[in-house]
C-alpha cells in the first residue's frame, strides 16, 4: 500500500479547517518509564494551549483541548499503549492512535496536521518482518532499526501446530504380519519421521498465510528466526518471495526482543543502504539532468505545480515557515519553537496529494543539506 493511500493519512489529509493540532509521544510498556507518560503528555497538551492562546480565547482554547483532555482521563486508553502514540484534532476531527513504533515528542499547531512521524513510521523502505519458528508455534512482528512489535496474527495464520493441523496430525502408520504364528507389527516411519512430517505441514500452512495477508499485500522483507534445521526446512518448503535466503540462526524463546531486533537489523541493513543508495543516485542522476530540485523554494514552487515524483524529507529536522499550497511560496518563520508550522510537513503533504512519493529519512541519507530534496516528474 503506498503511503498517501494509507487510510489513516487519506482522513488526517481530508481535513478542512483548522486548528489542526498534532501530539506525537513516545510510549512505554514497563515500569518505571511507563508512569512518567501521562505527566510527558499533559506537559504537551500545555504545549498547544499556548500556541493557541496566540489566536483564541481562553474559552474556546479549553474547547479545541477538550479531546485532549478527556484522553488523559481515559484509563483504557493508557492500558492499551504501545510504542507511541499519535493524537489528532480539528474542527469535527479526533482521532487518537496507538503505534508501533516510537515516535519523537511533539506537539504542533498549524493549518493542516503534522504527519511527518507517521509517514516515517508507514513508509515500507526500513520496514521488514520477522517470522520467529519453533516446530510447535511461530511469532510474528513488524519492525525497524528502532525495535520489532508483536503482530496480532490474521484468524486464518495458524500460531500453533495444533492450529494447522488440528485433529489431523500424522500418526504411524502399521501393518500385521505373521511368521511362524507370531504376529508382529511393522511401523512404514517412526514416531519422529511423522513429527516432521506435521512440521512440514505446519510451515508449509504458515508460509501460504504470511503470504497471502502480509507479504502479497504490504511487501515487506520477511526474515526468518530459528535453529538451523527448522530454518532450513522452512526454506526447502516456503513460496513466498519475500522471505528473504539469510535469517537469523537463535531459539526464539531464548532471545530478547532487543537482541532479535539487533540481530535482524544487522541482516536487514545491506539491503536497506543498498535501497537508499539507489533512491540517492536516482536524485543525482535526475540533478544532473534538470530534474532535480534541494532548494525549499524551488521543491515547494514544484510541488505546487504537481511535479514532485520523488521526495526526500529529513526525519528530525523543523524548518518554521507557512507553505502557500496554491503558489508554493514559502513564508519563512524566525520561530524556532516546535509548535509553529513546518515547511517540510507542508511540501510532503502537498506531493503525497499530488500522488507523489515521500521518503523520510535521516539527515545523513538526505542528498542535500536544506532538509529536502525532490526528483521532478518533469
Amino acid at each position: 500500500m503506498r503511503t498517501q493511500h494509507h487510510p489513516l493519512i487519506s482522513e488526517l489529509m481530508a481535513a478542512s479547517s483548522g486548528p489542526c493540532m498534532s501530539l506525537y509521544l513516545p510510549a512505554h510498556r514497563t515500569q518505571p518509564e511507563r508512569r512518567d507518560d501521562p505527566t510527558r503528555y499533559r506537559a504537551l497538551v500545555r504545549q498547544l494551549a499556548v500556541s493557541l492562546e496566540r489566536t483564541y480565547s481562553p474559552a474556546d482554547v479549553e474547547s479545541l483541548l477538550l479531546p485532549f483532555r478527556n484522553i488523559e482521563h481515559d484509563e483504557s486508553f493508557w492500558n492499551a499503549r504501545r510504542e507511541g502514540i499519535a493524537l489528532f484534532a480539528a474542527p469535527g476531527v479526533h482521532i487518537a492512535q496507538h503505534l508501533d513504533r516510537p515516535v519523537p515528542e511533539l506537539a504542533v499547531v498549524a493549518n493542516s496536521f503534522h504527519l511527518k512521524p507517521l509517514l516515517r513510521i508507514l513508509q515500507t523502505m526500513e520496514r521488514y518482518h520477522v517470522l520467529a519458528l519453533t516446530k510447535e508455534r511461530i511469532s510474528f512482528y513488524v519492525g525497524d532499526r528502532d525495535g520489532l512489535s508483536p503482530v496480532e496474527l490474521h484468524p486464518d495464520v495458524p500460531a500453533t501446530l495444533e492450529q494447522a493441523l488440528g485433529m489431523k496430525e500424522t500418526h504411524r502408520e502399521t501393518t500385521i504380519a505373521s511368521s511362524g504364528g507370531a504376529e508382529r507389527m511393522h511401523g512404514h516411519r517412526t514416531a519422529a519421521e511423522d513429527h516432521e512430517l506435521d512440521t512440514e505441514r505446519f510451515f508449509r500452512a504458515v508460509d501460504r498465510a504470511i503470504e497471502h495477508h502480509y507479504s502479497a499485500k504490504d511487501g515487506l522483507p520477511v526474515i526468518l528466526a530459528g535453529l538451523s534445521d527448522q530454518i532450513s526446512m522452512f526454506q526447502r518448503l516456503r513460496k513466498n518471495p519475500n522471505i528473504l535466503l539469510e535469517g537469523v540462526t537463535v531459539h526464539p524463546e531464548g532471545v530478547s526482543l532487543a537482541d532479535l531486533t539487533e540481530r535482524t537489523w544487522k541482516l536487514m541493513k545491506p539491503y536497506i543502504d543498498a535501497a537508499t543508495k539507489q533512491q540517492v543516485d536516482a536524485y543525482h542522476n535526475a540533478a544532473a539532468h534538470g530534474k532535480g530540485l534541494s532548494a525549499p523554494a524551488d521543491v515547494a514552487t514544484a510541488a505546487a505545480e504537481g511535479r514532485v515524483d520523488t521526495l526526500f524529507v529529513e526525519s528530525g529536522r523543523i524548518l518554521p515557515g507557512i507553505v502557500d499550497a496554491t503558489t508554493g511560496a514559502i513564508t519563512f518563520d524566525s520561530n524556532d519553537e516546535t509548535d509553529v508550522d513546518d515547511i517540510l510537513d507542508d511540501v510532503a503533504e502537498m506531493v503525497l496529494r499530488a500522488k507523489g512519493r515521500v521518503l523520510v529519512l535521516d539527515a545523513e541519507h538526505i542528498p542535500a543539506g536544506t532538509g529536502l530534496a525532490a526528483i521532478l516528474r518533469y
